[in-house]
């Protein structure tokens, strides 16, 4: 099958993918997670515990990153004519299937970006999710090859492409005034400035390059295309470049998230089909949000809340083991989106 690559496709990508990494590593240098300076599922997860969602106050920040993000891309779609507020396309099975992409995340503790950064920080245990990612893609893109669908959006009153904003904003504004309703962990995050610099500049590349760490391997199985994967390469070797120079890259086994390379494996397989179902990775759901689309706003609200419920109920990566009730999650999750993409292919 014929690459279909355009060289400036290719050129905004890896563009895009460098700043990431970049600025992933920076952030982690001035005081984010290690491996994880950018990590959308996961500052999500620091999000809802910020908001009482879930009760581990470590995971507790209301992440400026997300909110930079966010009206970096929005800026960078108004500036382009991109702003275009569409809606309905199933955004309660959106919902839910963002909440299994949750549980995936949390039994590895790494979103498909994470993995990324990950394996650009020396931890080896990332190949196997990162295989377990690219496996549960081609799964997913076998129900796109059969006519898989959740239906098409269409266009909705601006008001609602701008409510999405709007809960950013408020966000933005509960981190600075800091009520007391508000729980905030003062471990591990950078200076607000530098979060919201790198956030911006990240969510106006993401938004110019299409930026997905799930679609360049949804795009090489599916119609051969592995242009999206040169935005994935470039975070992961700006990062580590970044790493090196700022004595951050350790080889050996992390303490960020799981080693199991069996549930790393599957957790991430289950990653990739939520994924490919939603039409992007977390990252991308955030910039498509920005852009208006509230399908996508869905599908990270999903996301919120699944990381709490997976924190909540003991479903998630923690002292160096998954529980069984982790396990039951991930793989119960699995088998529901089996079955979701069983009931949407739509044949002609």
């Amino acid at each position: 099958m014929r690459l279909k690559i355009a060289a400036s496709d290719a050129a905004w990508l890896v563009a895009a993918g460098a700043v990431a990494g970049c600025g992933a590593a920076l952030l982690t240098h001035w005081g984010n997670p290690v491996d994880g300076g950018v990590s959308i599922a996961c500052f999500c997860r620091d999000i809802a515990g910020a908001l009482g969602l879930h009760q581990i106050i470590e995971f507790s920040y209301l992440r400026p990153e997300i909110t930079a993000i966010v009206f970096g891309a929005f800026a960078s779609a108004l500036a382009q004519g991109r702003f275009r507020p569409t809606g309905g396309s199933a955004a309660i099975m959106r919902f839910c299937v963002g909440i299994i992409c949750s549980f995936g995340v949390f039994a590895f503790i790494g979103c498909p970006m994470r993995v990324g950064l990950r394996l650009a920080g020396g931890d080896p245990a990332s190949i196997m999710g990162l295989v377990g990612l690219a496996a549960g893609t081609g799964m997913g893109t076998l129900f796109l090859r059969r006519g898989f669908s959740l239906g098409k959006s269409a266009p909705v009153a601006g008001s609602n492409g701008l409510l999405f904003h709007a809960i950013m904003a408020i966000l933005f504004i509960l981190l600075l005034v800091n009520p007391a309703f508000i729980t905030q962990s003062n471990e591990r995050h950078a200076p607000l400035a530098a979060a919201l610099l790198a956030g911006g500049a990240i969510g106006v590349l993401g938004q110019q390059s299409k930026l997905c760490f799930i679609g360049g391997f949804r795009n090489l199985f599916l119609i051969g295309d592995f242009t999206l994967l040169f935005g994935f390469a470039a975070t992961v070797v700006s990062a580590m470049i970044a790493n090196i120079f700022l004595g951050q890259f350790h080889w050996g086994v992390h303490i960020v998230g799981s080693s199991d390379g069996v549930w790393s494996f599957v957790a991430l397989a289950v990653v990739g089909i939520a994924s490919v179902f939603l039409g992007g990775c977390p990252f991308r759901q955030l910039i498509c949000a920005a852009q208006g689309d509230t399908d996508a706003a869905m599908s990270v609200l999903g996301i919120v809340i699944g990381a709490a419920i997976a924190y909540d109920c003991g479903l998630s990566f923690t002292a160096g083991t998954l529980d069984l009730a982790g396990k039951v999650a991930v793989l119960g999750g699995g088998a529901i989106l089996i079955l979701i993409g069983f009931l949407n292919v739509r044949r002609s």
